[in-house]
């Protein structure tokens, strides 16, 4: 009898466990991503020539801006990290953030003409991102990868619900400062914005909130800072803070949103289910949220979940 009971309630620990980092997410702060690693493309053996360019097409897109530091092919190679990579476990994701020193990890994957990213947290390990999109069954693998890829970056990009950060002028010392009676800061939107002076500015928090990707619909946005864009030169805006509830907040690295440059890029890049001219509708065609298809996978487990936890506690009851 005591063997059962303590096989009982090893079994209900087992199940708290596996609920336990979807409670945890909810917890959890996102902080800038900054630092990106990408690993190379999984790829046919036939297609390695095509998956080499989309990795550089890759990081080309991810660093054009200036607003994010892209590990180099050597600096993966030194870590012996230079591998072709699928999906990641958190806890392998967590690791190999720490091993790279990187914000976020991007793995690519193409499998039964079928081009899958995955965008990780380098810090807790949890899924910021992912897409698939199907190549166009008449056009070679090989003729589309890279244009894919690139595409699929610039998606990436649009999605994340922060255009740029709070940075510290060397001369100036401090995130806000004063010039008269405006209180000012200084936000690097890297040098391809397209924000224009007058713009609402916004400085946010991003929480996670569900299971979901933290940029499709697994987050909440806070506003605590707001303000507007009175100058810029090379990617570097001028704002000047009209009201915060947290102007402490304001601090070196903390988030800005610009809503009209986030609404644009959303409109421009965004791969949608009716695809846009910029997309190329000719070379791609989105498939449908595979985040649809993972909780529709998840469902039978929680019913499971539930029935196991049932038995463990009539078991409970009964011994």
């Amino acid at each position: 009898m005591t063997a059962m009971r303590n096989a009982v309630f090893g079994f209900i620990l087992v199940i708290l466990a596996s609920l336990q980092p979807m409670k945890a997410s909810a917890q959890i702060e996102h902080q800038l991503i900054r630092r990106l690693a990408v690993f190379p493309v999984k790829a046919d053996k036939a297609d390695d020539a095509a998956a080499d360019e989309a990795w550089w097409q890759a990081r080309d897109q991810l660093s054009k801006s200036r607003r994010f530091l892209v590990a180099s092919k050597q600096f993966l190679i030194k870590s012996d990290v230079f591998q072709a990579r699928s999906q990641l476990e958190p806890a392998d994701a967590v690791i190999l953030g720490k091993l790279l020193d990187a914000h976020a990890l991007i793995t690519i994957q193409v499998a039964d003409r079928k081009v899958t990213v995955n965008v990780y947290d380098g810090g807790n390990g949890l899924p910021i991102w992912v897409k698939t999109v199907s190549l166009h069954p008449s056009l070679t693998i090989s003729d589309q990868l890279p244009k894919t890829v690139r595409k699929m970056m610039d998606d990436f990009l649009a999605t994340i619900p922060y255009q740029g950060f709070t940075v510290v002028d060397s001369l100036i010392g401090q995130p806000v400062y004063e010039e008269g009676d405006v209180k000012l800061a200084q936000v690097d939107l890297g040098i391809t914005t397209g924000a224009q002076i007058g713009d609402v500015v916004q400085w946010i928090h991003v929480t996670a909130a569900t299971a979901e990707p933290l940029f499709q619909g697994g987050s909440k946005m806070t506003v605590f800072a707001e303000g507007k864009v009175v100058r810029i030169e090379q990617g570097v805006a001028t704002v000047e803070i009209l009201r915060a509830t947290k102007i402490k907040d304001v601090d070196e690295f903390s988030l800005v949103r610009i809503p009209r440059e986030a609404e644009r890029l959303k409109t421009e890049f965004t791969i949608t289910d009716s695809p846009r001219s910029t997309i190329g509708a000719d070379l791609i065609s989105p498939e449908a949220n595979p985040m649809e298809q993972v909780n529709k996978e998840r469902r039978p487990l929680v019913t499971t979940l539930s029935f196991l936890a049932s038995i463990a506690a009539f078991l409970l009851l009964a011994f």
